[in-house]
């Protein structure tokens, strides 16, 4: 299996009621979602057409759908539905690499985000 090739959609902003509080889950907030897939998009590079390759377009609204479907308390478990959601719908992915952060965490101290990274691949 060739997974050398990637495509990347970095740091794509989704507002969602994810969490394991209540609170959170009522209130919601914006998260942030990064997604590394890989392939052999290098094998049909040369005809220069978007049939060989894994639309950039469908990828993020494939991201978004997944992401939005359901509310989720663990960030573990929203990585994981949107890895295996991803290689159920593009065919050309062989291995994906999902990273989600959640910025405003209610931890008693100060830190940036909280992120969470799965990486899967087609069996």
């Amino acid at each position: 299996m060739t997974t050398a090739d990637k495509i990347r959609l970095n740091s794509m902003l989704f507002y969602a009621h994810h969490g394991a509080l209540e609170e959170e889950r009522a209130l919601g907030q914006t998260f942030e979602v990064d997604v590394e897939a890989c392939g052999d998009f290098a094998h049909h590079a040369g005809s220069d057409d978007l049939h060989w390759t894994v639309d950039y377009t469908l990828l993020y609204r494939a991201v978004s759908e997944l992401f939005n479907r359901q509310t989720y308390q663990l960030l573990e478990t929203c990585a994981t539905a949107l890895a295996d959601g991803l290689l159920d719908r593009f065919e050309k992915v062989e291995r994906v690499t999902v990273r989600v952060r959640k910025p405003h965490v209610p931890m008693g101290g100060t830190l940036k985000n909280v992120e969470v990274e799965v990486t899967r691949e087609r069996r």
